[in-house]
This record gives structure tokens, sequence and C-alpha cells, in this order.
């Protein structure tokens, strides 16, 4: 069959609901209610006249033909990424598309150069015209979106770095364990014994991408429950029920620990630090429009109050 613009589009929603694990998850991904999505979907099957997935109450699930077609797409729309971005690197850094992604809630640190880097290269100057795309993913979803070319640069931490994607140090915050005040970990100060009695009968509380390390800080083994957040807001919620303690960088709490809803617990022992990095692919590192940015990053960087060494 030959493919017209109506199929890749509708292919795409396809794509979609599947990172998203369902119709209804997809439509804040493609900004589309659920019936439009369905209806897509639809005539995708019938143009290609295979039944691509199960849905319903049951949930939803890819059918063989659904897993075979998804697979191909996905290839598909790589190469098509691969030509647009061999097209942009032909064109210099006039024009393309720069698609960003971050981790949640790292503008509000002062350290971070993204908006200053933002500014600077959204400078109007002559002969570019660029458009831009910025969503917050997890660092698991940013690495797996680097690697299927949908992004071109992404800012967060990376705890286990891929073979096939070039990671720069830009900058280091510091992470602090905190509970929320009325905790019995906030009434013991500094008695060591006696923080780590409290500790012992404590839930933690982390974010996935950061849990081996913050397990290990703690003393935690494998077998410890832990509660995961997706984000900080997220973890910030479960710390302020007081029932749980967890690692939060500090400007994130620093707030909050103003206002007397959160203390800081033995912070000469429970600490840690994380490099925030910028992540591209290596197919990348040929690209203007990339590698431009991503100096300016590095610039700026360098003009933050506590920056790390930009290796790149």
């Amino acid at each position: 069959m030959n493919l017209n613009s109506g199929d890749l589009e509708r292919l795409r929603v396809f794509f979609a609901i599947v990172q998203a694990n369902g119709i209804a998850n997809a439509q804040g991904v493609l900004n589309k209610d659920a019936s439009t999505i369905s209806r897509a979907l639809t005539q995708l099957e019938e143009r290609l006249q295979l039944r691509l997935c199960e849905r319903g109450r049951q949930g939803f699930a890819l059918t063989p033909e659904g897993r075979a077609v998804h697979a191909r797409a996905r290839e598909l729309f790589m190469s098509l990424r691969g030509f647009e971005q061999t097209v942009d690197s032909v064109r210099g850094i006039g024009g393309g598309t720069l698609r960003l992604a971050i981790i949640d809630n790292i503008v509000a640190d002062n350290q971070c150069p993204l908006v200053a880097a933002l500014r600077d290269f959204m400078q109007p100057q002559a002969g570019r015209d660029i458009d831009y795309s910025l969503n917050v993913l997890t660092p698991q979803a940013m690495e797996k979106q680097l690697l299927d070319k949908r992004i071109d640069l992404a800012l967060g931490v990376f705890e286990s770095p891929h073979d096939l994607l070039e990671y720069t140090s830009l900058y280091s915050e510091t992470d602090y364990l905190y509970a929320a005040a009325r905790h019995p970990a906030c009434a013991v100060g500094d008695d060591a014994p006696a923080l780590a009695e409290v500790l012992a009968t404590t839930r933690f509380a982390s974010r996935s991408f950061l849990d081996d390390a913050e397990r290990a800080l703690l003393g935690l083994d494998i077998r410890t429950r832990v509660s995961h957040a997706s984000n900080l807001e997220a973890l910030l919620a479960l710390i302020l029920s007081g029932q749980y303690v967890g690692f939060m960088p500090t400007h994130y709490a620093q707030p909050w620990v103003e206002s007397g809803a959160l203390c800081r617990i033995g912070p000469a022992r429970y600490s840690r630090r994380s490099t925030l990095k910028a992540a591209i692919h290596r197919d990348s590192t040929s690209r203007a429009i990339v590698t431009e940015f991503l100096a300016l990053l590095c610039e700026r960087g360098a003009d933050t109050r506590e920056p790390a060494e930009c290796v790149m």
C-alpha cells in the first residue's frame, strides 16, 4: 500500500496511544478528545485491514498485528526524524525545530542555565527561523525519546548513561533529607542514635530514578518498602503528610523550611549531590542547532553560583 499524509497522521495517533497505554491517557498528549482519537484509530485499522488493539472495559492491549505495526511505525518515525535532522544540518543554524525536554522543577533553581540560554538563543537574527518545543519528562522517558529521535536535547539527572547518548555536566545541586515539621525525626535534632532509631521505623519516599542512590545513603536494603513519586510535587505531598521522609533539592524545599512546614534531617550525614546534565543523541553532534544551544547552556551554566565543570 502507498502511505499518504492522512495515514501518517493516523499512525502518529496510534503510536501516541501505545506510548500512553490507552486512548484516555493519550488525550493530553495529542490534545484531542477520546472520540476523535478513537475515530482515527478505527480509520487506521480499516485502512490497514488489521485489528491493532483491544480496547474496552478490560483495558488496552495490542494485538500481535498491532505490536508489529507499532514496531515498524517506530522505525518509520525515527527515519523521518533522521531525515529532518539531516536537512536541518544542511541548512545550518538558520532553521529547523529544536525539541527540548527537562525534569520537573529545575527552572526555579537559580543555577539552572536553561532560561538564560533560551533567551540568548531566541534573540532575533537575520536568516534564522526556528521552532521550539519543551516538555517535562522523567529521565527515563527523556532518554527513550532521545533514542527514538523524538527530542533533540534533554536536561536532567541521569544515573545510568546510555552508550548511544552523550552527556554534558552543567551544574550540581544538593539534596537533603526532609520531613514534615510534626514528624518525630524533626524533634530529635542532632542526636544521631535517636535519629537512627526514628528513621528505622519511618516510611521513605523517593523519585524512582534516584531510588538506588538514596537507599544506599540511608542504608536501606532492596527489601525495604519505598513509596515512589513521579515528580517533586508528588514527593512533597507525601512528605508533608507527616508519614514519610525523603530527599529533595535545596532550592525546592527551602520555601517550605522557611515557612515551618518542613525540617531538614541530619544534614551533616544525610545529603547527596546530583549532577544536572544535558543529554543528546550521538547523531546530533553534527547538528548546528543542537550544538550551539548546548554550548549556550554550558556558557550560561558557568555564570551560576555553584557551577560544575562543563564536560562535553
